[in-house]
């Protein structure tokens, strides 16, 4: 059980988390998983119901992010209810999938994700960053949905297979495949992992067969570590997407190469766990 110094300092990261999600449309799993790693590794070995564990408390957090940003967004006017739907409804599919596909293998190696992921996802996040997207926000368009269904299901199995939420692939595809402004793309996104976290964050809630690691724990969820990283992940996204609002879009695409580059790092230098 965390003391009062440990909860205090969960919180911290639940606040820096926050931001970085509200900001960016992402799920903030780059500052989940390597703290949760790190608070349950000194006292558990590394196999592969460990690692299911960690993906699980980090989407547990990017669920709470993604409601906090999302209801931001809608305050805002900025919430993209149709685009959202679609998105994320492809993802909760393979996300939940993959999960419970994952939970059933023991061959799942996170240095080859890894290395897979940083190949496909780079070139995608130059153009992002290069691209000249539209500033004019569109009506939802049905002829659209093939593509956001796609974006969503590719971003659905990367938030399984990582932790990281899915807003990582989702805001650069959105970008190219639709050419989405940014800001849109950060909404859509933060909607969407909602909806992805919350179908598989439901699975992992009712593994009452796991493996123990912390008290308090329901299913492969440890409420005593989640729950002040959750506050603090309130109280900060909600900021963070109200700050995006007075960047220009160039500063934005350059704090998501940022993003990226530590997502990178993180991965390949196995913070993962």
């Amino acid at each position: 059980m965390p003391g009062l110094e440990e909860l205090i300092i969960f919180a911290l990261f639940g606040i820096l988390s926050g931001l970085i999600g509200g900001f960016l449309g992402v799920g903030g799993g780059t500052v989940y998983v390597p703290v949760l790693t790190a608070w349950f590794a000194s006292e558990q070995h590394h196999g592969p119901a460990f690692v299911t564990f960690i993906i699980g408390n980090s989407l547990f957090l990017t669920l709470i992010s993604g409601l906090s940003g999302s209801w931001k967004q809608k305050r805002l006017g900025n919430f993209h209810l149709n685009d959202t739907l679609l998105v994320g409804g492809a993802g909760a599919v393979t996300a939940l999938a993959v999960s419970m596909y994952l939970s059933e293998v023991d061959w799942y190696d996170k240095k080859q994700f890894s290395l897979l992921f940083t190949i496909v996802l780079l070139p995608l996040i130059v153009r992002m960053l290069f691209k000249r997207a539209s500033t004019e926000l569109l009506a939802f368009n049905k002829a659209d949905r093939p593509k956001l269904l796609l974006v969503g299901a590719l971003s659905g199995m990367v938030s399984a297979l990582s932790g990281l939420g899915g807003g990582v692939v989702m805001v650069p595809l959105l970008v190219d495949l639709l050419n989405y402004p940014l800001k849109k793309a950060a909404s859509v996104s933060l909607g969407a992992i909602v909806l992805m976290a919350f179908s598989t964050v439901s699975w992992y809630a009712f593994q009452f067969d796991s493996p123990v690691f912390s008290d308090w724990q329901v299913g492969m969820i440890a409420f005593p570590v989640v729950l002040p990283m959750a506050l603090g992940v309130m109280l900060a996204a909600p900021w963070g997407v109200r700050l995006s609002t007075k960047v220009a879009p160039i500063y934005s695409k350059v704090f998501f190469l940022l993003f990226f580059i530590i997502v990178i790092l993180q991965m390949h230098f196995n913070i993962f766990g």
